[in-house]
């Protein structure tokens, strides 16, 4: 009976949501308890259940609420500015420069981990300068989204997060294994947009269309002056940079919990930027969306893990699924999942893809003996390199929005480089160990 309710709950919770009949967070809080309870399980019980399930994901959910607001502040004070603006000014209105600095301008802007921001920073930025040299905005869609999703790893971002909370494990810890992939991502990347600038450039001289710019002068192209960013000039400015270096290398080093590390530097940035008391709310207030919205979503899966490991759901439902899949294949599933990360998550929401269908991929894998970090990575790498042409993704709708595309069009233009970049990002994973091997 504990199998056959677990795997009702599942793919009522995977429809409900991705019907929109409900969101994460009500799908996640009630229907789990239900079942719980007609599981026979005590309200003490399923408490209990709750309970191990918020102390398992609560580092994850309590990183990415001070990492987002962190990162916030140091967006607000323009830390990025200067070096985006330089990376434009070096274009010189020539295609390929342009489609490569895309790529480092995408990946420096998506540190942060969340991809509208991202969006709202490099497409109005770049839109223009494209529009001058008759490239289109399906190619800075493409290389935007792809390099935010190859970034979108770090340990602060969502689908890491999600992955980290399911698995168990520190955050940190799945993701440093994942910089050689994010590294080869980037070159990948680069070397795309090489090919698009390239062949935009031989258009150009073919139909003798010239370069943007005037002589060179790309301050037309530059992003505006924030009203809240501080001036290169100001100390606090390299205050911030020092303050988020440490912060970085004390990820590196794991010399303190990462979730820990946040906190203090929160907590340092509000008062480095905001002496005040109320500009410090002020400034909480203006990111608590963003930082609150998925650490919600987070919290609530806390009770569907952790009832679906205290009532033993889990565990029969990879039982099951063992004695139907083929001999052995139990050992590749994640591997098998990960190859199709990029089309499962234009169909499977973020919170569907981590919380309803990684826990049973995870408990079918780890009976087999795959190590559960690694099916945990292995299911990351092609979700979040598709990230950007996913329709359950919201962000998706504003980028092309500020794009002027339609989503089709970009879906027909990206959906194959996404995937392709996916496959190799896995395999060179799988070289590496990181998902076994």
């Amino acid at each position: 009976m504990i199998t056959t309710l677990g795997f009702v709950m599942m793919l009522g919770i995977i429809a409900l949501i991705l019907l929109k009949r409900l969101t994460p967070v009500v799908a996640f809080a009630l229907v789990p308890v239900a079942a719980s309870l007609l599981a026979g399980f005590t309200p003490a019980e399923t408490g209990g259940f709750i309970k191990d399930g918020l102390t398992a994901v609560a580092p994850t959910a309590t990183l990415f609420i001070f990492a987002i607001l962190y990162f916030g502040i140091m967006r607000e004070r323009g830390m990025f500015d200067p070096l985006v603006n330089f990376l434009i000014e070096r274009t010189r209105g020539e295609p390929l420069r342009v489609a490569i600095v895309t790529v480092l301008v995408a990946a420096i802007a998506h540190l942060d981990g969340v991809g509208a921001a991202t969006f709202l920073l490099t497409i109005p930025a770049f839109l223009p300068l494209y529009q001058r040299l008759n490239m289109s905005p399906l190619i800075l869609l493409c290389l935007v989204g792809l390099s935010a999703g190859v970034i979108n790893m770090v340990p602060w971002g969502g689908p890491t997060a999600r992955a980290a909370a399911t698995a168990g494990v520190d955050a940190s810890e799945l993701w440093l294994p994942l910089i050689p992939l994010q590294a080869l991502g980037i070159v990948l990347l680069l070397g795309l947009a090489s090919y698009f600038g390239i062949k935009a450039q031989r258009h150009n001289r073919a139909n003798g269309h010239g370069q943007a710019g005037n002589g060179g002068d790309m301050s037309a192209y530059l992003l505006p002056p924030r009203e809240t960013a501080l001036p290169i000039s100001d100390w606090r400015y390299w205050a911030n940079v020092a303050l988020t270096l440490i912060i970085l290398l004390i990820l590196f080093t794991g010399a303190f919990p990462l979730y820990a590390s946040f906190m203090v530097g929160l907590g340092i940035a509000l008062l480095l930027n905001y002496p005040r008391p109320e500009a410090q709310g002020k400034e909480l207030a203006r990111h608590a969306n963003d930082a609150l919205q998925m650490a919600l979503v987070m919290l609530a899966a806390g009770i569907l893990l952790g009832i679906l490991a205290g009532a033993g759901m889990s565990e029969g439902m990879a039982g099951a699924l063992i004695e139907l899949l083929p001999a052995g294949s139990a050992s590749v599933l994640h591997l098998i999942v990960g190859f199709f990360g990029v089309p499962l998550g234009m169909l499977f929401s973020p919170d569907a893809y981590y919380f309803a269908l990684m826990p049973i991929v995870r408990d079918i894998a780890t009976a087999a003996g795959v190590p559960v970090d690694a099916v945990a990575r292995a299911m990351l790498i092609g979700e979040n390199t598709g990230f950007s042409i996913s329709p359950v993704v919201p962000s998706v709708y504003l980028a092309i929005g500020l794009a002027g595309v339609e989503l089709r069009e970009h879906l027909k233009f990206t959906f194959l480089w996404a995937w392709g970049i996916g496959i190799i990002l896995l395999a060179f994973a799988w070289l590496i160990g990181a998902i076994g091997g």
